[in-house]
């Protein structure tokens, strides 16, 4: 049997071109017009996109109204945020991209993209800033005589290869001019990544609380982490580590230990980048004696106010195995603040 080369090679030209056609990015524009080919780049303000056509051609970023690619793009927002992922349909004046398994899919303002797959820049590291303040309080005078309030603060510093976390938090209440709460609490943690993924990180945290009769605890170590996720939509990571514990009580007899440690450090936000969850967990376990456990627990969501402005609902859930002789393992509080986050 013959073989018709020429009708082989046009079936075979046309399947290639269908192809092309079908795996094609899309750009879609503000006055209906669709252009199909392949998205190089977009930068100040300029997308370049290629076409079989016309090649590179460059379109002005205000005009675009929906992206769609087949393949994986890096995207750079105004707050240098940077995701990675393949971009979907969505609204006109949206953007949605989708980026694994844990966060699959987040959609943002168009003109909240700085850039896409940006050329690498020559000169020092990039730092990024974002923290919180949380301020929540009562006073009552008159038939009930009681007050209490409450401070928490975080600034996390972030380069390429390097981060700086340091934060606290203070509680003060008084009922019919007793004092029922007077605590602080310090932390700080450096982290330095050997990959875009794993990092080494020392840390360490200072404690006073005069009602578990604690004059300072104080912690110190290192250890190992992963970022699993680190962008505005969603953080998630695991450490694992050593800390030497030293616990100063005003009464109690004084205690120093080796311990492992342990920290899961998660936010997501909800509802279109609305309401944030948030959960840290943080625990010691003696090397010693399995008993020395300490569980430090912050839960609770963010819901906006105005701009950065926030209310803040936070459940705290403190553990000690071996609390200060009369002293209770565990302390609850639920909070109601609000706050300032960037």
């Amino acid at each position: 049997m013959k073989i018709n080369f020429k009708v082989v090679t046009l079936i075979f030209m046309i399947i290639v071109l269908n192809i092309g056609s079908v795996i094609a990015d899309e750009i879609s524009l503000n006055n209906g017009d669709r252009i199909t080919g392949k998205l190089m780049r977009m930068e100040e303000g300029k997308l370049i996109f290629r076409t079989s056509y016309a090649g590179e051609i460059s379109i002005k970023w205000g005009d675009v109204a929906n992206v769609k690619t087949d393949e994986s793009v890096n995207i750079v927002l105004s707050d240098e945020t940077s995701l990675k992922g393949i971009t979907k349909p969505s609204d006109d004046g949206k953007m949605k991209i989708k980026m694994g398994k844990i966060v699959e899919t987040v959609s943002f303002n168009l003109k909240e993209v700085k850039s896409i797959n940006p050329k690498p820049k020559v000169g020092g590291p990039i730092v990024k800033l974002k923290g919180h303040v949380n301020i929540g309080g009562t006073k009552n005078k008159g038939n009930t005589d009681k007050s209490d309030f409450h401070i928490d603060t975080e600034l996390v510093t972030r380069t390429e290869k390097n981060r700086y976390t340091i934060g606290g938090e203070v509680n003060r209440a008084e009922d019919d001019d007793e004092k029922t709460a007077d605590n602080v609490l310090v932390y700080m943690k450096y982290d330095h990544f050997l990959s875009k993924k794993w990092f080494f990180y020392n840390n360490a945290f200072f404690e006073n609380d005069e009602f578990k009769d604690l004059k300072l605890r104080t912690a110190g170590g290192l250890g190992l982490g992963y970022q699993f996720l680190e962008t505005r939509f969603a953080n998630l990571s695991l450490e694992s580590g050593f800390n030497y514990i030293s616990k100063d009580y005003y009464d109690g007899e004084d205690e120093n230990y080796s311990s492992g440690r342990w920290s899961l450090d998660f936010d997501r936000y909800l509802f279109e980048k609305t309401v944030q969850f948030f959960h840290f967990n943080e625990g010691f376990i003696g090397f010693e004696d399995i008993n020395d456990i300490f569980i430090r627990s912050r839960t609770g969501f963010r819901l906006p106010v105005y701009k950065m402005f926030n209310t803040t609902v936070q459940y705290n859930f403190d553990w000690d195995n071996s609390p200060a002789p009369g002293r209770d393992k565990k302390d609850e509080m639920l909070l109601y603040t609000l706050g300032w986050k960037w």
